[in-house]
């Protein structure tokens, strides 16, 4: 499980350098603290970046920031052991843990809900690289993540 998370952690440290990425998790996990209005999702997604204005910490365990929903701050701790699904929402870049999907999700119908042009994504095997066809935009100033090793 250990080895997955390293594979969650790189490719979406791979993602920020390179613009948003989008983390799709299941909020009902015991160790999940978002909102209690979130926590019967069994597919969050959480929009992350470089710029955000308050500092987002990342580890090989999880992500550790405090989100705004609905206005409201709250400190949230995302683990990688919930997240199923990183991408970069405007690219469609992405991959999908096949073996951290909840049993109970349909992923087809969720990918339609969540892509309005009916994109849906594809479901892919890590090879623990990350795919390297998407377009740089730049660099980003990263001087407010914090990576602990």
């Amino acid at each position: 499980m250990e080895a997955l998370n390293k594979k969650k952690y790189d490719f979406l440290l791979y993602l920020l350098e390179e613009g948003d990425a989008m983390v799709c998790l299941d909020a009902r996990l015991p160790e999940v603290d978002v909102p209690e209005s979130h926590k019967n999702n069994s597919s969050l997604n959480l929009i992350f970046n470089l710029n955000f204005k308050r500092p987002v910490e990342i580890t090989e365990e999880g992500i550790f920031a405090s989100l705004a929903f609905n206005g409201r701050p709250h400190q949230c701790a995302l683990p990688f052991s919930a997240v199923w699904a990183i991408y970069d929402p405007k690219m469609k870049n992405g991959q999908v843990w096949e073996e951290s999907i909840p049993t109970d999700m349909n992923l087809a119908d969720q990918a339609i809900v969540n892509q309005p042009e009916k994109t849906p994504l594809k479901a892919v095997k890590s090879s623990g690289k990350p795919s390297t066809d998407t377009k740089a935009e730049g660099k980003r100033d990263r001087s407010h993540l914090r990576v602990i090793k």
